[in-house]
């Protein structure tokens, strides 16, 4: 028994080092911090070039994302930065909510987006939203910095 344990040792333990040398990182798509953020493909979605983008997602009949996509706006414009850019996208069906939304709370509809297809979207599917309405903050590379972040965790991450 104990020398079928060295066998498997050694057998193993080279695994280990398999791909040590390889000089390029291929990181995967993913939702988590660390992974390439998903793709979204929205009419009207013009990315800036800044250091971040913070991914908000929301609906007017779940009264918590509605109320954090109301303070993300806030802090965001407040802080007057150009490091980061909000890109808030409303899941509700009907557009005529989310108009009704931006105009009651008062948004800036440049930050503010509206996928009608809901729950039946890419996006939805993509973020996994179906566990809940979450934020993401992106850097410029696209790679996931921070998930579920506050208003004041957003402007510790990049340094404000």
């Amino acid at each position: 028994m104990r020398y079928l344990s060295r066998i498997a040792f050694l057998f193993f333990f080279p695994l280990f080092f398999i791909g040590a040398g390889e000089k390029e990182i291929q990181f995967t798509e993913g939702i988590q911090p660390g992974s390439l953020a998903p793709e979204i493909n929205l009419q009207g979605i013009d990315l800036m070039d800044k250091d971040y983008v913070l991914l908000q997602f929301w609906a007017a009949y779940d009264p918590e994302s509605r109320a954090t996509n109301t303070r993300m706006h806030n802090v965001i414009t407040q802080a007057g930065t150009n490091d980061i850019q909000l890109i808030s996208i409303s899941l509700d069906e009907h557009p005529a909510v989310f108009k009704g939304v931006i105009k009651a709370d008062r948004l800036d509809e440049s930050t503010q987006f509206n996928e009608p297809s809901g729950k039946n979207s890419d996006v939805y599917k993509n973020y996994k939203l179906q566990n809940g309405f979450n934020n993401w903050l992106i850097d410029s590379k696209g790679m996931i910095v921070a998930k579920n972040v506050s208003p004041s965790e957003v402007l510790k991450l990049i340094n404000l």
